[in-house]
Order: C-alpha cells, then sequence, then structure tokens
C-alpha cells in the first residue's frame, strides 16, 4: 500500500529533472550561439532577456524540486554564471543585474527542498512508527488466536469432565467405574499409548492392574517404580525421559524396552489415602504436557470419588448380607440364595446338598467361660468352615451356634466327605482359652435335592433331624440317613 505513492512520486521527479535539464541546455544553447546581430536587432528587447531570465529561473526551481540539494546548487551556480557570461558575450551588461535573480530562484529552490524533505522525513518517521504498530498488532493477533484456539480446546476438555462426572454417577459397581475411568481419560486427553488404572490392596500395601487400555503388553501387574514412587508420595508425575530422568536414575527405573519412553501419573486419593493410580504413557519422548498431567489429575480425583462410593456401597451390602462376628452370611441373605439354587437344580435336573451343623457344648463353653469365648469358639469354626468350601458353596449362621452350608451340585455322598472334612478340621483345630488348650467338636446333619425333598423348607427339616440324631448319637458325627 506504500510503494504506489513512492513509485509514482520518482516518476514524477524523473520528468521533472529531464524537464529542467533540457530547458537550461536549450536556453544555453541558445544563448551561446545565437548570432550577435539578432541581439542588436532586437536591440536588447526586454522580452528576450526577461525569457531567457525566466527559463534559467524555471530550470533551477525544477532541478531543485527533482534532483534534491547537489543539482540544486549547482544549476543555481551554473545558471548564474552562464547568464554572466551571455551578458558579457552579447554586449548587454546590463542583463547581467539580472542574474541575480536565479540566486533568489536558488533560495526558493533550496527552501522547498527542505520544506519537502521535512515533510518527507515525517512522513517516513510516521510510516516507520505505522507499520511497526501494524507488526506488533498482527503479532498480538496471531498470538490471540492462538489463545483462542487453545482456550477453546481447554473448555471443551472441561466440558468432556463434566460429562464424566456425571457419567461416574450412573453405577456403583467398582469393575465399571474402572472401566468407566479409562475410558474417559482416553477420550478426554486425546493421545496415543496406553492407559493404565492401579488399585490399591490396603492390606499389603501394594498395587494392583484393575484396568487397561491400549495395545502395548502389560508386564508389570503391580506397576512399576514410577506408579509405587505416585503411590508414596500422594503427587502427580511426569516423565518426559524414563531413561533419563534424574529423580529415578540408578534406582533400577525401567528398560528403554519396556515399551514407553514418556508418561504421566495421578494418583486417586481418598482423604489422606492412595487408593490406586491412574497412569498413562507412550513410546515417544515428552509426549505429554502439565495439562495433560492436570486434565489425568481431575478424572483421577473424580474417580477416586467413585470408586471409593463403590468400595462403601460394597461395603454396606456386605453389612447387610454378612454376619457381623463370623463373617458368615446371614440367614434371610441364605434362604434366598437356597430358594435360587433349587429352582436351579429344578431346572437342570441336578442334585445339591445342605449341611446343617451344630457345636456340640456350645452352651457349656458359654456357661463356664463367658459369651467372648463363645464368640471365639464361633468365629474359628467359621474361619475352618471357609477354608474347606469351593467356589460356589455357601455357609451362613443360621442361627445361635447352628450353622447352614450349601453345596450345589453335590449329591450325598460328595456331601458327606465335605461333611467329614469339615468335621475333622474343627476337631483337630486346637482353641486357646484362658490358657487352656481346648478342642472343639460340631455334629452335622445332611440333606439331598431331589431325594430328601423338592423344596427348600423339606431339605432345611431333613438336615435338622439327621443334625439332632447325630448330636443323639453322641456328637462329633455326620448323619446322612
Amino acid at each position: 500500500m506504500t510503494r504506489t505513492p513512492t513509485i509514482q512520486s520518482s516518476k514524477n521527479r524523473l520528468r521533472l529533472g529531464i524537464t529542467s535539464t533540457a530547458l537550461f541546455l536549450a536556453v544555453s544553447y541558445i544563448l551561446f550561439t545565437a548570432p550577435q546581430k539578432i541581439s542588436a536587432h532586437l536591440n536588447h528587447s526586454c522580452f528576450f532577456v526577461a525569457a531567457i531570465v525566466l527559463s534559467y529561473n524555471i530550470a533551477i526551481v525544477l532541478s531543485w524540486v527533482s534532483f534534491g540539494l547537489a543539482f540544486g546548487i549547482m544549476f543555481t551556480i551554473l545558471s548564474f554564471f552562464a547568464g554572466l557570461a551571455g551578458a558579457l558575450r552579447s554586449g548587454c551588461y546590463e542583463a547581467g543585474y539580472y542574474t541575480w535573480s536565479f540566486v533568489i530562484s536558488g533560495l526558493l529552490g533550496y527552501v522547498h527542498w527542505k520544506t519537502v524533505r521535512g515533510i518527507e522525513n515525517s512522513f517516513s518517521l510516521t510510516r516507520e512508527k505505522l507499520e511497526e504498530d501494524i507488526n506488533i498488532l498482527s503479532d498480538n493477533c496471531a498470538r490471540q488466536k492462538a489463545e483462542i484456539k487453545y482456550l477453546d480446546e481447554k473448555l471443551l476438555r472441561y466440558l468432556v469432565l463434566k460429562d464424566v462426572t456425571e457419567v461416574f454417577t450412573t453405577t456403583l459397581l467398582l469393575e465399571d467405574i474402572a472401566k468407566l475411568i479409562i475410558e474417559r481419560a482416553a477420550s478426554t486427553i486425546k493421545k496415543r499409548g496406553r492407559i493404565l488404572l492401579f488399585l490399591t490392596d490396603l492390606d499389603k500395601q501394594e498395587l494392583m492392574l484393575s484396568a487397561s487400555h491400549g495395545a502395548v503388553k502389560i508386564k508389570g501387574k503391580k506397576g512399576d517404580i514410577f506408579d509405587r514412587w505416585t503411590m508414596k508420595h500422594g503427587i502427580p508425575l511426569v516423565v518426559d525421559d524414563a531413561a533419563s530422568d534424574f529423580r529415578f536414575s540408578g534406582s533400577g527405573a525401567e528398560d528403554p524396552k519396556a515399551g514407553f519412553k514418556s508418561l504421566i501419573v495421578a494418583p486417586l486419593l481418598s482423604g489422606n489415602k492412595v487408593i490406586g493410580v491412574l497412569r498413562m504413557d507412550d513410546d515417544a519422548e515428552g509426549t505429554f504436557t502439565q495439562d495433560d498431567l492436570r486434565l489425568l489429575d481431575i478424572i483421577g480425583n473424580l474417580g477416586a470419588v467413585a470408586i471409593q462410593n463403590a468400595l462403601l456401597y460394597s461395603w454396606v451390602e456386605e453389612l447387610a448380607i454378612r454376619d457381623s462376628l463370623t463373617g458368615l452370611f446371614v440367614r434371610r441373605h441364605f434362604m434366598k440364595r437356597f430358594q435360587e439354587e433349587v429352582r436351579r437344580s429344578e431346572r437342570k435336573r441336578s442334585e445339591l446338598s445342605l449341611l446343617m451343623l451344630d457345636i456340640d457344648k456350645f452352651k457349656w463353653y458359654n456357661d463356664k467361660y463367658g459369651h467372648a469365648t463363645g464368640d471365639i469358639v464361633l468365629k474359628t469354626i467359621a474361619s475352618t468352615i471357609n477354608g474347606v468350601l469351593h467356589m460356589g458353596d455357601m455357609a451362613a449362621r443360621y442361627g445361635g451356634e447352628e450353622i447352614a452350608i450349601l453345596l450345589a451340585g453335590a449329591d450325598r455322598k460328595k456331601a458327606v466327605t465335605v461333611a467329614e472334612s469339615i468335621r475333622k478340621k474343627i476337631e483337630a483345630r486346637a482353641i486357646t482359652v484362658r490358657r487352656q488348650m481346648h478342642n472343639v467338636t460340631v455334629s452335622i446333619g445332611v440333606s439331598t435335592y431331589p431325594k430328601d425333598g423338592i423344596h427348600e423348607e423339606e431339605l432345611v427339616k431333613s438336615a435338622d433331624e439327621r443334625l439332632y440324631r447325630a448330636k443323639s448319637d453322641g456328637r462329633n458325627k455326620t448323619c446322612a440317613e
């Protein structure tokens, strides 16, 4: 936008320069080549003299306008001496006085040149300042556009976090929450690599892999030095290069071939306890930024709340279906499951067995040593029973010292074998009561579906009758007939 006027001005000055030069040369040529008789004939005509003087003055002014200081001075001097020389040659000495007008024209030209130069310098400075301001504004505009783009992306991410919060409230199952944490971390941060969620085993104080995302094979199911560092310190961690990070150099950091180079790890905090860590890693260096770590930490905090709620829900649910003293299921829950298993056996035409177990002389232990000793006996027997049962079996505190055991898919022969194993292990396990060793015994009654009944009430009645028969026959026995 600034080049066109400059080019046009230069062209105009060139034209004026050519005109002034041509005019000077033409007047000088006429002045020095015209015959003297022309001068005499004109009788030193005022018109002729005025034309010569005017032409030189015009040439001087145009030279100042077109060429500037150096050529302006040169044209002024040349015109002055040319005028004097012409006056002397023509013999018209009075005309020499007019040459002083050339000096005045030169001064006028100088004033014009000075004024124009000052205006041009001022314009040039103003233009440079404007160009500088334009460049600064352009840079600011580009920077603001980049910031707006960054903030738009950040806003989009935090809107996704709002959705994360809502999704985490849709379930109270720990397995589902673990999967949701992994999925939302991947969709929010949108970086390649793998995502791992480790939950803390509070009893062993070690991490256990709960969920993962990504095709990379996971070697450590209990985490590595980076995960353990985060669990120990309870603060987020970002590593640009796992092989060269000074915090882990010489401390058994991951082998460069472990499948990752950069990573971010966020602790899952519940109060002051670290209940897990959420991790993202990649096989390239410097993949993750501090903003990525902040997002992962936010997701981890939200996930920690959801996990804690799921654990509390599971704990409350366990309290509702388990006996607080023995850890066995309560009667109500047991009978519900018993009914379901009877219906399943009916559909599949399979067998199941029920064991009713009672502690021999339990009232005697309570009366002699107190109820605290009776509680110890109950807890010890419950622990022994749980050590014998297999997956799918179920034990419940049926009432007082009576324990019911459900053996799904077991016929009478297998039920008797399990009952005898339980009875012998209980008898062999000594219990210390007031520094004295006691071997508690139990009596067991066995009933089997469908031989002893097709309804749960019939099976319970049959097992109870055989239990009391075992106690009547001397206790510490199993009765299945």
